[in-house]
């Protein structure tokens, strides 16, 4: 199933692309911007949070091809804070992993309806192919009164991401992006109790245009 949700953004940005070369120029208000980019980008995650950078270079035809590297750190699936009134604090539950990812990707960006939008709106496609290197560094646990030190986890996954996007501008050189995107990360081997780590995201990303 989640082989067929990316699929389907490929569709989509195949699509977009034809209607992009195929449509007829529109007057708008100001010529349509294309530059490279760069950015910081923060992740919120089914799985977690995330923090990174891109770099973008422009393509003809409104697109781009760009390099990304991320930081995440990964909750536990049934991981829950609960907050004790006595002690004043907050006390993790199921937290069980310590597990980090680092997502490196090439990304494909594709701007849509180029000539029938304004510069301050660009809604966009993107795919990423790459790399998830992840780590984990499991909590002690108390079994039958002995404490338990897991080994530590480091493994590799190849991923595949597809999302859609839009960019605002405030300024000719500086934007803000929204994106809600999929990524596909399945393991050889178990990493914090299971190989599959595909999640949804929502991104946000702050950038400028060079």
């Amino acid at each position: 199933m989640k082989k067929y949700i990316l699929s389907g953004f490929i569709l989509m940005l195949c699509f977009f692309s034809g209607q992009t070369l195929a449509q007829d120029y529109e007057i708008i208000e100001t010529v349509p911007i294309h530059k490279n980019e760069r950015g910081f980008t923060v992740s919120l995650a089914t799985s977690g949070l995330g923090l990174g950078g891109v770099y973008r270079w422009a393509l003809p035809l409104y697109s781009h091809i760009g390099f990304s590297l991320e930081f995440f750190i990964v909750r536990d699936d049934n991981e829950f804070e609960l907050y004790d009134p006595y002690f004043n604090q907050f006390i993790k539950v199921n937290d069980v992993n310590r597990m980090f990812t680092i997502p490196v990707s090439i990304e494909f960006k594709k701007r849509l309806f180029v000539n029938s939008i304004e510069n301050n709106f660009r809604p966009h496609l993107l795919i990423q192919v790459g790399g998830v290197y992840g780590m984990n560094f499991p909590n002690e646990a108390l079994v039958n009164g002995n404490i338990i030190k897991p080994d530590n986890e480091y493994e590799f996954a190849p991923s595949l991401l597809g999302g859609f996007g839009v960019d605002f501008t405030t300024k000719e050189n500086y934007f803000a992006t929204l994106r809600v995107q999929y990524r596909y990360a399945y393991f050889n081997n178990s990493i914090a109790g299971k190989k599959d780590h595909s999640a949804f995201e929502i991104k946000f990303e702050i950038g400028g245009l060079w």
